[in-house]
């Protein structure tokens, strides 16, 4: 599922009051939250040397006692149904829609009915994707030192989030405690905080995050700018990456060593786990691997599973060509053609994925830029969008009373 680029000057409807003076940008990820403010990214979490990243995980051990980031994080290996994580991608959906199934599909998580909508059973009880959210946002505010029920929130979203999202979004918002918030798409925030320190005609925003792929054609010829065309992929970005080297490595265990992961839900999510962690060290690494043990227990031995750099870079490839994809439709929609973008801005930590840059850079003509931090740049901007009364106009109404 592709949703289909848009054309035209994105614009709110008014929103239903003053912004308070004090402003937050929250970059609410599939993966990882980020906050900043005034374009200052603002620490969010306490473990060392990863202050500025929240991770969007909560779990709920047997302790009863929530867990929320890095800690929840953790889990993932030893409690995967009871560590929620990627829920950004089913919130808003309702119970039996193609969103909830295929989320299914790919988590070990078993999903149910709560009025409607699709819900997480743990063992504290049905959980909704926003109160996820929710919890999410108020660590990231309690470490950052930001109290919510003083403070004003943009957020951005995909830009092919649909109505029951976006409303979704907003009451996460309202159930962490903010009194006003209002949304932002997130190329949208990207051109923020780029175009604030750049002069072109035409820019890119390339953004591959951890669920989702959006591209967004600028206009820069007149300010505030137009964004004249954006689209993207619900179903493309890190997450997919990680389940593609997971099963890859799945398939060649099955075929070499007659054992399967893929059978079990849970096994297969701590596979994916692992995929995760092999897929960072083989960004400087030819190849990692850890015990067959180590990923079930039940297995006859402690041989190595092995993930290599050339089957990342397979999936790399597959995934850079499927983004082109939707930069053909985005382009031919905004009248352009890749040769008239004169840069083209990376955003999303997918980004930092081994040859990506080599290929956008082949695609536009052009090395993209990346001098703003792919992980930073969305929250980035859209706390610039927040203070900044000539970019309200970018920004979508709140759904709720302020």
């Amino acid at each position: 599922m592709v949703w289909g680029p848009r054309r035209g000057t994105v614009m709110s409807h008014p929103s239903s009051g003053p912004a308070p003076r004090s402003s937050l940008g929250i970059d609410l990820g599939t993966t990882h939250t980020v906050l900043a403010h005034r374009s200052e990214v603002l620490p969010v979490s306490r473990e060392p040397g990863r202050e500025t990243l929240l991770p969007s995980v909560v779990a709920h051990p047997p302790s009863a006692e929530e867990l929320v980031g890095w800690s929840a994080r953790s889990r993932r290996t030893i409690d995967p149904r009871h560590t929620l994580t990627s829920t950004k991608r089913l919130i808003g959906a309702r119970s039996g829609s193609y969103r909830a199934k295929r989320f299914a599909e790919r988590h070990p998580y078993e999903i149910v009915d709560v009025d409607g909508h699709a819900a997480l059973r743990t063992r504290a009880g049905s959980v909704l994707p926003t109160q996820v959210a929710a919890s999410v946002l108020r660590e990231a505010c309690a470490v950052a030192g930001f109290e919510p029920s003083s403070h004003f929130a943009v957020i951005s979203v995909p830009a092919g989030f649909e109505a029951e999202e976006r409303a979704a979004t907003l009451e996460a918002a309202r159930a962490a405690g903010f009194p006003q918030a209002r949304l932002i798409e997130e190329p949208v925030a990207t051109a923020v905080a780029y175009l604030e320190r750049s002069s072109v005609r035409y820019a890119t925003i390339y953004d591959l995050g951890g669920g989702t792929f959006d591209l967004a054609v600028v206009d820069c010829t007149r300010y505030p700018f137009r964004v004249i065309g954006h689209g993207g992929d619900p179903y493309l970005g890190g997450d997919d990456v990680d389940r593609a080297l997971a099963t890859r490595v799945a398939d060649r265990v099955l075929r070499t060593q007659r054992w399967d992961l893929a059978s079990d839900p849970e096994t297969f999510a701590r596979l994916t786990v692992h995929a995760e962690d092999a897929k960072i060290a083989l960004g400087t690494a030819e190849e990692t691997s850890l015990p067959l043990d180590e990923i079930d227990a039940a297995a006859p031995n402690a041989s190595p599973v092995v993930f290599d750099r050339a089957m990342l870079t397979e999936i790399t490839t597959d995934v850079v060509r499927r983004t082109f994809v939707v930069c053909d439709h985005v382009l031919a929609d905004a009248g352009l053609h890749a040769r008239d973008i004169d840069a083209v801005f990376l955003a999303g930590g997918s980004t930092a994925l081994p040859g990506l840059g080599d290929m956008v850079g082949a695609y536009f003509g052009k090395r993209p830029r990346f001098d703003l931090d792919p992980m930073e740049v969305v929250a980035r901007g859209a706390s610039l969008a927040a203070v900044r009364p000539d970019l309200h106009r970018l920004l979508e109404a709140d759904g709720y009373a302020s």
